[in-house]
């Protein structure tokens, strides 16, 4: 039996009544498989641990937009596809040019530990947080962030990160540079985000509205019986629960067969076929 088809074989409760629902679930569960084999490989790298850990992530988040759609919370899922769309950009970018990818995948890196580094410092300054930790447990934390970003294959990561953090503050920018910046990156999501999807303008921007709370309006409708107006219900189906299957299963397949290409080269004939299959 190849790795995938158990996977193949097995559908959700209501298989028949939600079947694209049921092919992202059989997405996830390849997922989980492309992960598992990935992590076990030996003689990882740096970056191929960060690489891994991103992937996870995605897998994550599709695994939550599978349970909001499952439990018919729309909103809730609209804002989990954001983020897992987000984290696919992410995905792309540092898979995209194969002489870049260490140093993108380090950069993820860098930029997360010096967020910790503001978050400790700040915590240092303000006290909010001493009834968690004490001021010489926060001092460790910033001794430890320094440290890890003191030696390579990080330190030349950090030295373009401060190099591109001066030239925004040249630019009156007083904010850290995004991870994906650096490296031949982009400014901003939407600019990097053009490289990899067509219509990724109307889909980003679409689905950014419902994060920042600004669909509200969407909930009313009109009764034309009564003529009155009406609040749908927290939790139900609605026009663009197919759209948000068919959507987090392409983007979960895509990061799941670049992660088959460069980490578990072995089964990608199987995977193939998965994903050729009339389920997918």
């Amino acid at each position: 039996m190849s790795l995938f088809e158990e996977i193949q074989n097995t559908n959700i409760e209501d298989s028949t009544d939600y079947p694209n629902l049921n092919t992202l679930s059989k997405s996830i569960q390849a997922g989980q498989q492309i992960l598992e084999l990935s992590a076990s490989k030996e003689n990882l790298k740096h970056h191929d641990v960060i690489i891994i850990s991103i992937y996870r992530k995605v897998l994550e988040q599709a695994d939550g937009l599978f349970i909001l759609l499952d439990h018919d919370s729309n909103s809730a899922a609209r804002s989990t596809f954001r983020t897992l769309y987000e984290t696919s950009i992410g995905m792309q970018f540092i898979f995209e040019k194969e002489n870049l990818l260490e140093n993108r995948a380090n950069s993820y890196y860098v930029s997360y530990m010096h967020e910790q580094l503001t978050w400790a410092k700040e915590a240092m300054k303000t006290e909010e947080l001493s009834g968690i930790y004490t001021k010489e447990e926060l001092k460790e934390k910033v001794a430890k962030f320094k440290s890890s970003l003191s030696y390579e294959p990080l330190k030349s990561v950090n030295k373009a990160w401060h190099k591109e953090k001066a030239k925004l503050e040249r630019k009156n920018k007083h904010f850290p540079p995004k991870w994906y910046s650096l490296y031949e990156g982009a400014g901003n999501f939407t600019h990097l985000a053009s490289r990899f999807e067509a219509t990724h303008r109307l889909l980003y921007a679409g689905y950014s509205l419902e994060t920042h709370g600004f669909t509200a309006l969407q909930n009313i409708v009109n009764d034309e019986g009564t003529k009155k107006q009406l609040l749908t219900p927290l939790r139900n189906c609605h026009s663009g629960y197919d759209t948000l299957c068919q959507l987090g299963r392409s983007i979960l397949n895509l990061c799941s067969s670049l992660m088959v290409i460069r980490y578990c080269p072995e089964v990608k004939h199987e995977f193939s076929e998965f994903l050729d299959s009339g389920d997918q």
